[in-house]
Formats: structure tokens, sequence, C-alpha cells
């Protein structure tokens, strides 16, 4: 079955390069540092970016490892991508539930106080809270995966910003982003599963968060590069035709 074989490709392509202990040895081994633990997270992002980038250009060679240059890659990722949750927070500050970190402060509360105390006191607002970020998340999730793979191919980290064209690259090209979804659950199930059974041995409770982000972070950059190369095309054209609009200016 080709989906699955599919599936199965996106765990095993790292082992295909020759010198993939050379190039991946120092993710799990900087993730198992409490003290990098957050470095770990932005860095495995700016490590998947570049993953990304090599499989969108037709190649499944995994990029030589470059501490720098894959923290700055991760930590704009993962700055556009908090910049996403202030959105909605802004619209709740605007209906009066609180503001940007008026979710946080709710979840707080709740492991503070607890749920019968908190839910006393605004119940109504929680529901529309949450209901707003919930929208807003099925929306921006795609926009946020649209404009870092148009980053990759374009190399502009300004399209990252560009939502309207972003949201217009899912809704052109939305089947190919429901076999990535499809992908994404299997792939987080998969994970569930695996650290479930870990869980169940003495020492699999200390290699779980290791193993979690690491595989996490390599499987998806497969799905997520198939996802760019698919796209490349239609973002060549795009910026072709900016650029010749430019030019007839």
């Amino acid at each position: 079955m080709k989906i699955m074989d599919d599936f199965k490709e996106g765990l095993v392509y790292p082992f295909k390069d020759k010198d993939w202990v050379k190039k991946l040895w120092p993710l799990p081994v900087i993730a198992a540092i409490p003290l990098l633990g957050i470095f770990s997270v932005i860095l495995l992002k700016g490590w998947r970016f570049e993953m990304v980038k090599n499989i969108a250009s037709g190649t499944k060679e995994l990029p030589a490892f470059d501490f720098v240059k894959m923290l700055k890659r991760g930590a704009l990722l993962w700055l556009v991508m908090i910049g996403h949750i202030f959105i909605p927070g802004v619209l709740c500050a605007i209906l009066g539930l609180g503001g940007p970190f008026g979710l946080f402060l709710d979840i707080y509360e709740i492991i503070t106080s607890g749920f019968a105390a908190w839910a006393k006191s605004e119940p109504t607002d929680w529901a529309l809270t949450i209901m707003i970020y919930i929208v807003w998340g099925i929306i921006s999730f795609p926009v946020f995966q649209s404009g870092m793979i148009r980053y990759a191919i374009t190399g502009n980290w300004k399209v990252l910003l560009n939502a309207p064209a972003n949201f217009l690259l899912f809704i052109r090209h939305i089947h190919y982003f429901i076999k990535f979804y499809l992908f994404w659950f299997l792939l987080l199930l998969l994970i569930f599963i695996a650290d479930s059974m870990l869980l169940t041995t003495g020492i699999g409770l200390l290699i779980i968060p290791v193993f979690t982000v690491c595989v996490y972070y390599v499987s998806s950059a497969y799905e997520l590069g198939e996802l760019a190369r698919k796209l490349n095309p239609a973002i060549r054209d795009e910026l072709n035709s900016s650029v010749e609009l430019v030019a007839t200016e």
C-alpha cells in the first residue's frame, strides 16, 4: 500500500544517508542534557527546516550539522509561531476576555486553585476563549506551514508573515496538505504508542522526552519536505511572476 510505504519511508530515510551517525548524533545528545532542553527544541526545528529545504530541492541527504545556523532558523520559526498565539489573544482582549495572556492565566489558576474554584468565576469566558483559540489554531497551523515551506524554497523569511499568500497556497493545494496531516496524525499515534511502551520499563521514563522530540522532528521533516517538493513548482512560478512584475515596473 503506497500510503503506508510513504509513511515508513519517513521513519527510515535518515538511515539511508551513509553519514547519518555523524550528522544526527548531536540532536539526541543535546536533547538529553537537561539544561539544554529548550535549546534542543529550537535546534530541532531549525534542523527540520534545513531537511525540508533539501527534500524540496530533490535530495534526501541529511543536512550537515550546524549549531548556530540551525539555532537561528529554529528561533525565528518559534518566534513566528509564538506571534501566532498572540493574534487570538488580542481578539480575546477586544472581547474583554483577559487579553493575550488571559488563557495562560486561566490555566495557571486552574493548576494552583483547582478547576472547581476557577469554574465558579468565569466559565463562559473560558469556553469562548478556548473556542477562539481552537478556531484560530485550525486556521493558523496550515498558514504557518505554508509560510515555512515558502521560506525554505525562496530563502526569504519575510514570507512567513504574509498570511494571505500563505493561506491561499494552502487552499489551492489542500489535497496535498490533507495527506500531510494524515501522516502527521499517524506519526503522533505511533509516538504515543511507543512512549506508552517505554513507560512500562524502568528506564523508559528517562528517554521518553529525548525519543519523542527527536523522532517527531526528524520524521515529520520528511513529510513536510515531500509537501514542499510538491509545492515547489507553484512557489517558483509565484516567485518568477513577482520578479517579472517588478521588472516591468
